[in-house]
C-alpha cells in the first residue's frame, strides 16, 4: 500500500462510515453488517516493528474502507474479495513518536524506507471471513 492508497482508503471511511453513513456494498446496497474485527499475522506486525525506532517506534492504525475503486488492495488470492465492498477494515503504518507527535515512517523523508514497504493492508476481516464464528 503506498502513501496515496492509503490516503484513498481512509477517504471513502471518512466520507461514509465516520459520519454515519452505511457503506455500500457490491450491490450497491447498505453494508447491514459491519466489521467486527480485522485479523494482521505476526509476521506483518513485526515487519513494520523493524523499520521503526526500537524505543519510541509503534504502529499508527488508520481506518479505512474498501469500494469499487480501491478494491486492489484486498489480495488477489482472496476468494471472497468483493464482498469486502463497503467494509471498514484497518492500514497499519509503521510510526515513531517524538515530542512533536507520532509521525508515519513514510514521513520521514529516509531513504531507507518507502511507503509501500511502511504500511501494511489486507487483513482478514469478519465479515465475510469469520472462520470461526464470531462467539463473543
Amino acid at each position: 500500500m503506498t502513501k496515496e492508497e492509503l490516503k484513498n482508503f481512509v477517504s471513502v471511511y471518512n466520507k461514509s462510515v465516520r459520519k454515519g453513513i452505511k457503506g455500500k456494498n457490491k450491490e450497491g446496497k447498505d453494508v447491514q453488517e459491519q466489521t467486527s474485527w480485522a485479523f494482521f499475522t505476526r509476521e506483518e506486525i513485526e515487519r513494520l516493528l523493524e523499520i521503526t525506532d526500537p524505543k519510541s517506534g509503534g504502529i499508527k492504525i488508520y481506518f479505512g474502507q474498501y469500494d469499487k475503486e480501491n478494491l486492489d488492495l484486498v489480495p488477489k488470492d482472496r476468494k471472497d474479495r468483493e464482498d469486502y465492498i463497503g467494509m471498514v477494515s484497518l492500514a497499519l503504518s509503521a510510526a515513531n513518536q517524538k515530542e512533536d507527535g507520532i509521525f508515519d515512517v513514510f514521513d520521514n523523508q529516509s531513504e531507507e524506507v518507502s511507503d509501500t514497504n511502511s504500511i501494511a493492508n489486507g487483513g482478514k476481516i469478519c465479515p465475510p471471513y469469520c472462520q470461526p464464528p464470531i462467539n463473543i
